[in-house]
């Protein structure tokens, strides 16, 4: 998928929703948290984060966060820790597409990430996940 469908579906599928962006990156806020963002788009590599190589043409990273029950049942062979960038040092490769991973920094706080979801994956897997955690803030 492309990242402005995914921008368009984030933003007339959940309402309270506004769209900050920054340096071209793509944080979607709920009206009840702006500190936190519900989702974002990230499409390039930055001094914090540079795993996923973002900075080749035509790739980004969308990130959210999940249920807990969810997360520990997706990574269930991950162990768990309560550490800012626990799974940046397991051997995951953060550069591959179309795979749902641990966010590297924040999959503690159980975040997720997918580099360049395809259309089948955002629409049988993604979809779920953010409507999951969207009913939890709303």
């Amino acid at each position: 998928m492309e990242i402005e469908e995914i921008k368009n579906y984030l933003l007339q599928n959940f309402d309270n929703l506004h769209l900050v962006e920054a340096e071209k990156d793509f944080f979607f806020m709920h009206k009840k948290n702006d500190k936190l963002p519900f989702a974002t788009l990230i499409t390039k590599d930055n001094e914090y984060d540079a795993v996923s190589n973002l900075n080749r043409e035509g790739f980004f990273r969308l990130n959210f966060p999940i249920d807990k029950q969810t997360f520990e049942s997706v990574f269930k062979e991950l162990p768990k820790s309560k550490k800012l960038e626990a799974y940046m040092h397991h051997g995951i490769d953060f550069t591959k597409e179309d795979t749902l991973m641990p966010h590297p920094t924040y999959g503690s706080m159980n975040w997720v990430c997918i580099v360049n979801p395809s259309r089948n994956t955002f629409e049988t897997l993604i979809e779920k996940y953010l409507k999951q955690s969207y009913q939890k803030i709303n």
